[in-house]
């Protein structure tokens, strides 16, 4: 044998050693709801070695034992039963960093769908184990595992610090150590150069280790440094290529939406979004994010089944927010028009029932409840009861009062805007001028100010289409238009006002004895101002009839 064999067969026996010992001293915890099943895995991790064993038998019992001890293994079976499931487990462990970057987390699962296999994947455990599996099949990937973890411990333990001048320093070592696959260094080293925003040298080392092998993740680095340095269209190209090559890196979409956004295209982000839920849509961010841009897009139907789904997901995990309801609740709005219609009476007790939940998730948290206070107030006055909405008004400026000028501040966007919404225009008035007595914030005064302005026209405008719908029901047409086009010249005239006006339009312009060229032209007028309008609208199908009868004509 030569020296160069006894040597590596000293390091193979230095590396097992290494390996045993670290199952000796392991603490280790497992997650499992069924009992038969956690006596298995002990009887496994006792045989491996580890001698500090403890058992969780739900999610919430994983948490609470994180909180006191430090583990260095943990297996997790993905489907605990009732509260949460191995992903919430995971996901809140990362966020409250009950896990260091030296913890196996090792996902156990029977589950075969796609939605929950992308869903246990995308919190990138350190191994997926799928069951039925043998004591051998778990302690293979276990080693391997810890055996990367004992490599790379000190670099790990360094980025883990936000030591990453120091990572740097421990990459560069073990690299030029050789030996074995070097791609973790490297891929730690980008981490480093990000955090550090040298974005030169990270582009340089993604650019390096791609002409080496076609990796995603370096790919997804080089994207991102290529989005920080806002070179926006390179970025995007690697981002569609990547998602056309490997579909299901769904960390891709939610970068290629950030671009699409910074380039001013809304709603090819929205697009890209949902197409990343579709795929993987246990993804309580991406579901918000979604739901958000779409609220942006006017896109009121795919915000409102976003935020439904983040409410559902959520209701066990790190992410259950008051704000996702509120939200939520907003999307809602659109539809309660106090038209009393089916839709407008189901969006109505909707909005309600999860307001209700909210006060009831969420007590004792005085912001929530001016929050919620002004939005039932919103709810109520598009459902045509104002008294009841002056009241949560007056609730909500009530406590809003009690507080000091930074939650005050906070929360004058918000406060305004409903007053705005609602006609309380002098209300709104006396709040800014109160604020700026105590607050030098011109900005915030102006675009306070402008709130007000718009709902002035906003409200004058509803009120105009609400007197030519009258005249309307009392069959004077031409009179009724005339109200229509007063109110249509508001910048914001909403969806309904335009969609009345074009149908008035319409019935003059099927009438022989008028200017039938003269009110089809204005017809078009209003729904070109339509054409923005969401195709999964309420009020799409509104859209789509009228266009028929315009073309008919």
């Amino acid at each position: 044998m030569t020296s160069t064999g006894k040597t590596e067969m000293q390091k193979a026996m230095v590396r097992l050693n290494a390996l045993a010992a670290r199952y000796r001293q392991a603490r280790t915890l497992i997650v499992e709801d069924s009992a038969e099943a956690r006596g298995m895995l002990r009887g496994f991790m006792r045989e491996a070695g580890s001698e500090k064993i403890d058992l969780a038998s739900s999610g919430q019992e994983a948490i609470e034992c994180m909180k006191r001890h430090k583990y260095d293994i943990v297996l997790c079976d993905y489907n605990l039963g009732k509260g949460k499931d191995g992903q919430q487990v995971l996901e809140e462990a990362r966020l409250s960093k009950y896990l260091s970057y030296n913890t196996v987390f090792m996902m156990i699962t029977a589950e075969t769908t796609l939605e929950l296999v992308m869903g246990a994947l995308e919190y990138q455990p350190d191994n997926y184990l799928s069951k039925p599996f043998t004591r051998n099949d778990l302690t293979r990937r276990l080693d391997r595992a810890l055996s990367i973890k004992l490599e790379y411990k000190a670099i790990e333990s360094a980025f883990e610090r936000e030591d990453y001048e120091k990572t740097l320093e421990l990459c560069h070592q073990k690299l030029a150590e050789g030996g074995g696959s070097h791609f973790r260094a490297l891929r730690v080293r980008g981490e480093s150069l990000l955090a550090l925003k040298r974005f030169k040298e990270a582009k340089d080392l993604y650019s390096a280790v791609l002409e080496e092998r076609e990796v995603a993740w370096a790919k997804i680095g080089l994207g991102r440094v290529l989005y920080r340095l806002k070179a926006f269209d390179e970025a995007a190209e690697i981002f569609n290529k990547l998602i056309d090559e490997q579909p299901n890196v769904v960390e891709s979409y939610d970068w290629l939406a950030k671009i699409q956004i910074a380039l001013g295209e809304a709603r090819v982000a929205q697009d890209t979004l949902e197409a990343a839920v579709n795929r993987s849509p246990k993804a309580i961010l991406r579901q918000v994010e979604l739901a958000r841009v779409a609220m942006l897009n006017r896109s009121f139907l795919v915000a409102e089944k976003a935020y439904r789904k983040a409410i559902m997901l959520a209701v066990d995990s790190c992410y259950h927010s008051p704000d996702h309801y509120l939200q939520y609740v907003r999307s809602l709005l659109v539809k309660i028009d106090g038209a009393g219609s089916k839709l407008e009476t189901e969006a109505f007790k909707e909005a309600q029932l999860f307001l209700a939940r909210v006060r009831k998730e969420f007590p004792n948290q005085p912001v929530v409840e001016v929050k919620v206070n002004l939005l039932e107030a919103l709810v109520t006055h598009g459902h045509l009861q104002f008294e009841i909405s002056k009241r949560f008004i007056a609730r909500g400026e009530m406590r809003l009062k009690e507080f000091s000028i930074g939650p005050q501040i906070a929360l004058a966007d918000e406060y305004v805007g409903t007053l705005a919404q609602v006609g309380m225009f002098d209300e709104a008035e006396a709040f800014v001028h109160e604020l700026q007595k105590s607050a030098d914030k011109p900005d915030l005064a102006n675009r306070l100010r402008k709130q007000i302005v718009d709902g002035k026209v906003r409200v004058q405008s509803d009120a105009l289409n609400t007197e030519a719908m009258a005249l309307l029901e009392r069959g004077q047409i031409m009179e009724a238009q005339g109200k229509f086009q007063q109110a249509a010249r508001a910048e914001g005239a909403s969806p309904n006002l335009l969609l009345n006006a074009a149908r008035a339009c319409l019935d003059l312009a099927e009438r022989e004895d008028l200017n039938q060229l003269q009110w089809r032209e204005e017809c078009q007028t209003y729904l070109t101002r339509l054409s923005g309008l969401d195709c999964r609208d309420h009020r799409h199908e509104q859209y789509a009839e009228l266009q028929g009868r315009l073309a008919t004509l």
